[in-house]
């Protein structure tokens, strides 16, 4: 029997499928996978891998540095739903680091040469962050630390997170002990500061952090130089590893191809230095 982080059960072999922790498209690597549930592998890979994976911000990154996911697709950065603000035509507009812009008439069915006034609608899903952090923790926690973090961290509280939205959370569920952070907040805090600053340095890699405290367990999660959010649930990480490769906690990047492992006191010492 395999234990699935995502159901919280122990299931038979040939009901699991391989997961990648951090999608291909979201910088990740085959060697960065645990097996989980089929079901809760389909269910996350299409609800958040490949939604974060469109995301405006994330795809503009993916498009500057050509991360490909297993269709092994170029990304455009594409607006389907442009208008030409002067006739209010609707207009395809795709940008490209490489190739600049290319705007699309369905009226003339032609790519426009001259220069057009815009306007374009975007849409950020502002839940999205904190949902895909706590999919991370599950399978990142899980393969870090195995059945340490099984036994001694609240992680039904990053289930609940992943698989619902804050506002069903707050009016249909038992509160919740996690404290949370998201890219689009402007915390202060130390720590969450030193969190950004991990996870741009390693652009354009994506990096998980987890953060083992007295009496908490945090998770962060950076993707292709971006921060996308850190969440603490309660934990007893007293028998939780504190030396080597876990000093402070313990941080996993896939860069070029290979997983890279570290401490997170190194990760520190390599940002100081």
């Amino acid at each position: 029997m395999i234990y699935c982080p995502y159901s919280d059960k122990e299931i038979a072999k040939e009901e699991t499928s391989s997961e990648h922790i951090l999608p291909l498209s979201l910088g990740g690597i085959n060697s960065f996978e645990i097996p989980v549930s089929k079901i809760e592998n389909s269910s996350v890979g299409s609800k958040l891998d490949g939604l974060l994976a469109e995301d405006y911000l994330i795809k503009r990154a993916r498009n500057r540095y050509d991360i490909r996911g297993h269709s092994n697709k170029k990304p455009f950065v594409e607006f389907k739903r442009a208008r030409c603000a002067i006739t209010q035509s609707p207009l395809n507009v795709k940008f490209d680091a490489l190739e600049g812009v290319k705007v699309w008439s369905h009226r003339e069915q032609k790519i426009l040469a001259d220069e057009n006034t815009l306007e374009l609608s975007l849409q950020v899903d502002i839940d999205l962050d904190l949902m895909f952090v706590a999919k991370v923790a599950l399978s990142a926690g899980y393969f870090a630390y195995g059945e340490k973090f099984r036994d001694h961290v609240q992680h039904h509280e990053f289930r609940t997170i992943m698989n619902n939205r804050p506002n069903e959370v707050n009016q249909k569920l038992t509160p919740l002990n996690a404290r949370v952070d998201s890219r689009f907040s402007k915390t202060e805090e130390e720590p969450l500061k030193i969190f950004r600053l991990l996870c741009e340095a390693v652009e354009p890699s994506s990096i998980v952090g987890l953060i083992p405290g007295p009496s908490n367990f945090g998770v962060f999660v950076g993707v292709l130089g971006n921060y996308i959010g850190t969440i603490n649930v309660p934990a007893n990480s007293e028998h939780f590893p504190n030396e080597g490769r876990y000093e402070l906690g313990h941080i996993i990047c896939p860069q070029n191809g290979n997983l890279v492992r570290v401490s997170f006191k190194r990760a520190l010492e390599k940002l100081c230095i």
